[in-house]
């Protein structure tokens, strides 16, 4: 979704993605625990982007569902839309967050590694794109809320355990 001018806080639920432009715009994820925040800024362009990125591949799901709920899908699209909005890939600054292993023991090993999986997926898609992570919060046992305000690139993670921002300079 692209958004214009819209409320100033812009919260993205599972598999929701917007890029924007106004400088006003904050976007947010809430609550992230296996997933992925894909956060990216354009601070020449003045265009910021998020997704909030549930499952590694769309082969593993139905990809009806809304295309950033898969991280395959997700990172193409936010990238497109900023450009199609006047960013530059070579301008970009990538922030992550989330990716942690929420549930432990045995019946969750492996397979079941959905954070470690999403991390993975994202640093693949992101090689094939030619971006590279500026700031990240990823890993872990807890969960986290991000924010990014598209006016000044300013990235916030949130978390019982640490909070960090990091600007889009």
């Amino acid at each position: 979704m692209t958004l214009q001018a819209v409320d100033q806080r812009v919260v993205l639920s599972l598999g929701e993605w917007a890029v924007s432009k106004d400088p006003d715009v904050e976007l947010v994820c809430l609550g992230l625990g296996s997933c992925i925040a894909f956060a990216v800024h354009d601070r020449l362009a003045g265009v910021g982007g998020m997704a909030h990125m549930v499952l590694p591949d769309s082969t593993l799901g139905r990809a009806t569902s809304g295309a950033a709920k898969f991280v395959d899908l997700a990172i193409p699209l936010v990238v497109s839309e900023m450009e199609q909005m006047g960013a530059k890939r070579a301008h970009m600054k990538v922030f992550l967050a989330g990716g942690a292993r929420m549930l432990a023991g045995v019946a969750f090993q492996e397979k079941m590694l959905i954070g470690d999986r999403n991390r993975e997926a994202t640093e693949k898609a992101m090689k094939q794109l030619g971006l590279r992570v500026a700031t990240e919060d990823t890993g872990g046992d807890h969960g986290r809320t991000v924010q990014l305000h598209v006016g000044t690139g300013v990235f916030g993670v949130h978390s019982g355990i640490k909070d960090r921002k990091a600007a889009a300079a």
